[in-house]
């Protein structure tokens, strides 16, 4: 890293190809601070498997991840503290005087007898081997990157499973699990075992030498290895402290009021205002709105034709079958207006479901997870956004900014912020099928209306706005002391 570079670190638990409203968010923030020359934008991914490495190359070959974003392992991270500790490179490999190969398969020999079997492909990320020793009495398989060791996965007859992670053959961390249960942990530099998940993530965390650096912990899932981090810290809250019954989240009040580090960021000043109100945060709050390209962009557009959802399909956060029921009572009345909905989740089959129940299979079709939702709103009507809860709605400022106007629930605190019913789009109350239902037919009765409307108010959210919060953000914070000293 330069001198005066600043590292800016999003910690993932891993890496999809897919992804919801919050990662587009880390996605967004990780690529406008690869336009900043004086950070270093890093993805800090918690699982080391290689699976996860080919998807982030997928990710930077699609245009979703800037080229300029890394992404590091933990083990990664944590590559020169074994170099003091003097952890010695895996060599159990056996020795061979023979090789033969038969297409992607090579089979090692010594004295004629098989001791080791290749199969490697061509990847985006190198060779990825996956070795065999047949001669071993459990089944394990290695996988190397370019003929370096990376991971030693071991099946065992009791169906648990495991897993040593190498980075550069060097040995650094070992798990066991049953079925995705995590069972036991050991920290291989230090050979500590830990009987927790939790624990066994900061026991290596805490082993990471940051330098110059802003880590951002997003949400809940991660922030957990907060009080284990040397270095500046950022909480970024992409949901509402609320749940759908307006009752403050129990686990949301004890981070807000127990985060270890120097700042807890949201993306709109009303939700500011109403964690303030609610709770006593542990760190100064800030503000700083998401963006979308494409804002400021012709509402008139081309061709325009049905009605999409894209979401995540979680019918608890996402009723979406609320919106299905609501379109299947006006269809007959738009008979040229097909409702698209493009996303994955746990709710497929419930909506498969209902889709048959109601008949409405000719119009309402499940489009499965779409990398384009910008020429999804380019050519759509109008989007139907349900959600129950909000921290700011992605997807409802991409679709404005693409002249796109949008039927939402009545929530906090993206919803109320960006649309104006009657004006570039509709809210309704929360679980109105009745309500839903008419204000569709009012939009697709008058669709120009709306879409003439949908530019206003979306001076904040453009892209130069958005780089600059972040700048005079992480320039505050690295100058900033440490909050406290880290903790186990």
């Amino acid at each position: 890293m330069a001198q005066g570079m600043t590292q800016v670190i999003s910690v993932f638990e891993r890496v999809g190809l897919g992804g919801g409203g919050k990662i587009k968010a880390v996605y967004h923030r990780m690529n406008a601070l690869a336009e900043m020359a004086e950070c270093q934008p890093i993805l800090l991914n918690l699982d080391h498997s290689v699976n996860q490495r080919i998807n982030f190359a997928a990710l930077q070959a699609s245009g979703v991840v800037a080229l300029r974003v890394e992404m590091r392992t933990l083990p990664q991270m944590c590559r020169a503290v074994a170099d003091r500790h003097g952890v010695q490179p895996f060599d159990g490999f056996p020795v061979y005087d023979q090789r033969e190969r038969d297409g992607n398969k090579e089979v090692y020999l010594q004295a004629g007898v098989p001791v080791m079997q290749d199969r490697t492909k061509q990847t985006a990320i190198g060779r990825v081997t996956k070795r065999i020793l047949p001669q071993e009495e459990t089944a394990r398989e290695y996988t190397l990157i370019d003929g370096v060791l990376e991971q030693m996965v071991q099946r065992n007859a009791d169906g648990t499973t495991e897993t040593t992670d190498y980075v550069d053959a060097l040995p650094l961390r070992w798990t066991k699990t049953q079925g995705r249960a995590f069972v036991i942990g050991r920290n291989l530099i230090t050979d500590t075992i830990c009987r927790m998940p939790r624990i066994h993530g900061q026991n290596l965390f805490q082993m990471i030498e940051w330098g110059r650096s802003v880590v951002f912990f997003d949400g809940i899932t991660s922030a957990y290895l907060s009080p284990v981090t040397r270095a500046r810290r950022a909480l970024f809250l992409h949901a509402d402290h609320r749940g759908p019954d307006g009752q403050i989240v129990p686990r949301s009040k004890f981070l807000l009021e127990n985060f270890k580090g120097e700042a807890i960021i949201t993306s709109t000043q009303v939700h500011k205002r109403q964690i303030e109100a609610d709770v006593t945060p542990a760190a100064p709050l800030h503000v700083i709105p998401h963006f979308c390209e494409g804002v400021g962009a012709d509402a008139a557009g081309g061709a325009r034709q049905h009605l999409v959802t894209v979401s995540r399909l979680d019918l608890v956060g996402k009723p979406i079958d609320e919106c299905i029921r609501a379109f299947a009572s006006l269809m007959h009345d738009f008979p040229q207006v097909d409702y698209l909905i493009y996303g994955v989740g746990t709710g497929q089959a419930a909506l498969e479901d209902l889709i048959v129940e109601l008949g409405c299979g000719a119009r309402v079709r499940l489009e499965g997870y779409t990398t384009d939702p910008v020429g999804v709103f380019q050519g759509a009507i109008a989007s139907v956004y349900p959600t129950t809860t909000e921290g700011f709605g992605l997807s409802i400022l991409e679709a404005l900014a693409n002249g796109c106007p949008v039927v939402s629930y009545d929530v906090n605190y993206g919803p109320r912020q960006m649309i104006k019913s009657g004006h570039n789009g509709e809210l309704v109350p929360r679980g109105d099928v009745a309500a839903i239902a008419v204000a569709l037919r009012r939009v697709l009765e008058d669709p120009a209306h709306y879409q003439a409307g949908t530019g206003h108010g979306l001076e904040r959210y453009t892209r130069a706005a958005y780089v600059a919060n972040y700048r005079a953000f992480v320039c505050g914070m690295i100058d900033a002391p440490l909050d406290t000293q880290p903790e186990m």
